[in-house]
């Protein structure tokens, strides 16, 4: 049973009586279950990251939230002698400094109506520690050195500073280095996320509020345990998720809108994607954006829907009554025109705003704007069951994938396959041409030749009747004297080739002898041949 706030403030702070019954009737005023555990769950949530740490992180962390605590009693001290002093409750933030975890988890209800007022802009920083835990002091050395470092990102991060408005919406000159300084060492602290354009909107609000050094530790805890990295990874698949989670609310907040959206083709990517990537900070002036971190902080990035769904459910007539193309330009141009103040309506309806605006309580109804978008329910139990639709149709996009690369590489065998047996047809087409090209030749030559064969039966005739007129005239026996004649010439032939044969052997002889006679006599000069 949670214990009475009385006691939880006398034990911790001797608080005074006055603060107490403030305290009783912020509680009273705000005590209702509207079904929203965000912050809760985001503090839960953090803890269980702190203990998965370390031991050396976990005692830099304790000792930069120690030293958290005695800057706001430095604050606290020091600002006593200002007239904005008398408009902070400052023993109801002192404890919430000095026992935040009392706070989040017995007095709920009483810390959201404190955030959702705004927290007071002289400790805001402090708190914004406090809640995300985020003060390293490990970290804070580190990134000392990081500074000082080269990051392939310096070009792209100057030049979009210098696209943005906020060097000439700053207070101090220093500023914009600073922000330049935090956004390039985290590129080198997270080199698998880098830089993108974004980033520069999630630190201008953090340099405002912190240090140079307390900023880049909330950076990097924002990015690591709010999850926000997941935005500006490659693949941006924190981005979807947050896509998804917000189509799935609308579609249940809104059947008829969500269909309408869906029959005139708007997908969230097309005017939501901003949203989430900068907080708001491409639209609102800084004093609304700073009003969106301090939700975000306390109760996690989700928070971040609760203005999104908010902003469409307002213009939900409006809405419902355009189509594709005007649809689209209402959605990323004058969403946000429901909350300008009555007195700016007829004369500045659609000026766009960024950092550079000023006054922007007087031109936006900031409180009404974030009242109501805090009571949008954004249950955790939905966003997990959201998350797990999500994981399954990511894991079912995953196998699709594959197959279809399964698919490709397999394709790219069948067309290599192909290839070849194109190849292999060439070849045979080419040789089936030149053999049809014979075959042309042959029927071109064919009639010569047919005809030049009939002229060769012909004389082969004629010769045959010539022979046999010529043997019926010789006779078929040749006279006896001329065989006898024919073999005494051949007896003659035989005797002279072996006569030319003894001959030839006498002469091979006569040579073998002379090399002989050469060879004994090879120094007797007085000896010629």
């Amino acid at each position: 049973m949670a214990e009475p706030i009385d006691s939880i403030l006398r034990v911790n702070l001797n608080t005074k009586p006055d603060a107490i019954n403030n305290l009783k009737t912020l509680s009273s005023t705000y005590n209702k279950d509207s079904g929203n555990f965000l912050l809760q769950s985001k503090y839960n949530q953090l803890i269980l990251n702190f203990t998965q740490k370390n031991p050396t992180t976990k005692q830099s962390l304790s000792s930069g939230t120690e030293t958290i605590k005695k800057t706001f009693q430095t604050i606290k001290n020091t600002a006593g002698s200002y007239e904005f002093a008398n408009e902070i409750d400052w023993e109801i933030w002192e404890a919430i400094v000095e026992n935040y975890e009392n706070f989040v988890n017995e007095n709920t209800n009483t810390l959201n109506e404190l955030i959702s007022k705004g927290i007071p802009k002289e400790i805001r920083g402090i708190i914004w520690q406090v809640a995300a835990y985020s003060k390293d002091l490990n970290l804070e050395d580190f990134y000392l050195q990081l500074k000082n470092e080269t990051s392939i990102h310096e070009k792209a991060i100057k030049r979009d500073l210098t696209r943005t408005s906020f060097f000439t919406n700053i207070d101090a000159v220093n500023k914009s280095d600073e922000l330049f300084n935090i956004i390039k060492a985290y590129s080198l602290y997270d080199p698998d996320v880098g830089y993108t354009q974004g980033m520069i909107f999630i630190g201008v609000p953090l340099i405002m509020n912190c240090n140079e050094s307390e900023s880049f530790c909330l950076l990097v805890t924002l990015m690591k345990d709010y999850n926000l990295r997941h935005l500006f990874c490659p693949e941006m698949q924190g981005l979807h998720l947050l896509l998804y989670e917000f189509d799935r609310l609308l579609e249940s907040y809104s059947p008829i809108l969500y269909n309408h959206l869906t029959k005139q083709g708007i997908k969230s990517s097309m005017y939501a994607s901003q949203w989430f990537l900068t907080f708001f900070a491409y639209k609102f002036p800084l004093d609304i954006v700073l009003r969106i971190y301090d939700i975000i902080i306390t109760e996690g990035m989700e928070s971040i829907l609760k203005f999104a769904i908010n902003l469409i459910l307002k213009n939900e007539s409006n809405l419902l009554n355009l189509s594709f193309d005007k649809l689209l330009e209402f959605l990323k141009d004058n969403l946000f025109n429901i909350y300008i103040s009555d007195e700016f309506i007829n004369t500045e309806n659609n000026k766009r705003f960024s950092f550079t605006k000023k006054s922007s309580n007087s031109y936006y109804k900031l409180d009404q704007l974030v009242q109501d978008s805090l009571d949008i329910n954004v249950d955790p139990l939905d966003l997990q069951k959201f998350q797990n639709e999500f994981n399954h149709i990511l894991e079912k996009e995953e196998k699709k994938g594959e197959e279809i690369t399964n698919l490709q590489v397999e394709n790219g065998a069948l067309r290599k396959e192909i290839k070849q047996y194109e190849f292999k047809f060439n070849s045979i087409n080419a040789d089936h041409l030149d053999t049809v090209q014979t075959m042309v030749d042959l029927k071109i030559t064919l009639p010569d030749l047919l005809n030049e064969n009939s002229e060769l039966k012909e004389l082969i005739e004629i010769r045959n009747q010539e022979i046999e007129e010529l043997e019926a005239k010789i006779g078929k026996d040749i006279p006896t004297t001329i065989e006898d004649q024919i073999k005494e010439l051949l007896d003659i032939n035989a005797k002279e080739v072996e006569k030319s044969a003894n001959l030839e052997e006498e002469l091979q002889n006569l040579l073998i002898e002379e090399e002989n006679l050469k060879k004994q006599l090879p120094n007797h000069t007085w000896f010629k041949w």
